[in-house]
């Protein structure tokens, strides 16, 4: 009878288990209630544990992968003297954190358990993909889930010390398909100062260039696939992907550089990717650096459908965006386009 009585009153005292959300799809990188149970909860390490409560700044990274269906592929993380190649996805990335004013600096989550976690909406469920933990650098990489996202799909990178995630993305296009390029600072962005004003400051929203979510927008109602190429590391993947989801900007791949080349240099090895490797055909490519009338005369891009935007607009024969506005690119050029397949 004792031995009962303990037993109700542990049973008692304990903290019951959260009760699930319905939620079909996250909120990264607080999503709150979460509708599946993770394997783990707390944090593993105390180091982690100190590193999260004094560094609120978010700097996960999710590798997103791009390529074609059963063929070459490559994930974010691929090095420039790398080609892409048939095989499994892998889910690489890191769990880090900093503080609000130090956007350039991560304090990796080390030794702590990291699942991945997709939605099925055939089967109406949350599948658990795979689980494993950070390495000292808060890296973690999941190579073997045998798991392919239709595209656009996040597969949710859960840090099961606290319940917060980061979406990885797979885009895999077969060869043909005709595809947008775009940079994002000074070309989506009203210029290359407003990453340098987000930098040390994390609760900053940088300003759009004019028009610039509606003219991605107006390529995704036509079916054209968006890649934004940028020469932004992948230690800036967070912010990069939350300013693109909150100005609306559509789902595309977010290519961010992992080598120190120069920008023209690493976009070039890109953009010959997707031509070369991946088949694919480039249909307009935006930018406003002499680094991106570079990289796209170099990937053979026709001047005519290269388009600058800033100071540099029409410059080296490329077709100028003017006034730092793309309203009248959409209403004249985009809209003239044929739907792609």
């Amino acid at each position: 009878m004792r031995t009962v009585l303990v037993l109700a009153l542990l049973a008692a005292c304990s903290d019951p288990e959260p009760a699930l959300s319905d939620a079909t799809s996250l909120a990264c990188p607080a999503p709150g209630a979460l509708p599946f149970r993770l394997a783990s909860h707390g944090f593993v390490t105390t180091g982690s544990k100190a590193i999260a409560a004094d560094h609120p700044r978010n700097k996960d990274e999710a590798s997103d992968v791009v390529g074609n269906p059963g063929g070459a592929q490559a994930t974010v993380y691929l090095a420039d003297d790398q080609h892409p190649v048939a095989g499994a996805i892998d889910y690489r990335g890191a769990k880090a954190r900093t503080t609000a004013d130090s956007g350039l600096v991560a304090q990796p989550l080390a030794g702590e358990n990291v699942g991945l976690w997709s939605y099925d909406p055939d089967a109406k469920a949350w599948q658990a993909l795979g689980r494993t933990t950070t390495d000292a650098t808060g890296g973690y990489d999941l190579p073997a889930t045998g798991f392919t996202a239709p595209n656009g799909r996040p597969i949710y990178a859960m840090l099961e010390a606290d319940g917060s995630c980061a979406a990885h993305f797979d885009y895999l296009y077969p060869a043909g398909t005709k595809v947008v390029v775009a940079d994002i600072d000074g070309t989506l962005t009203l210029s290359d100062n407003e990453l340098i004003a987000q930098v040390p400051d994390a609760g900053y929203v940088p300003k759009p260039m004019g028009a610039a979510a509606q003219l991605m927008q107006a390529w995704a109602a036509k079916r054209y696939p968006v890649i934004y190429l940028t020469a932004r590391g992948n230690l800036l993947r967070a912010e990069t992907r939350r300013w693109l989801d909150d100005l609306a900007f559509p789902g595309g791949a977010l290519i961010t550089q992992t080598s120190n080349a120069a920008a023209d240099v690493y976009k070039t090895v890109w953009l010959k990717r997707m031509i070369q490797d991946f088949g694919w055909a480039v249909v307009a490519a935006y930018g406003n650096a002499a680094t991106d009338i570079t990289a796209y005369a170099n990937a053979g891009i026709p001047l005519d459908r290269t388009f600058i935007v800033g100071p540099l607009a029409g410059n080296s024969g490329t077709i100028a965006i003017a006034n730092s506005d793309f309203t009248e690119h959409i209403n004249g050029f985009v809209a003239a386009q044929p739907s792609n397949p």
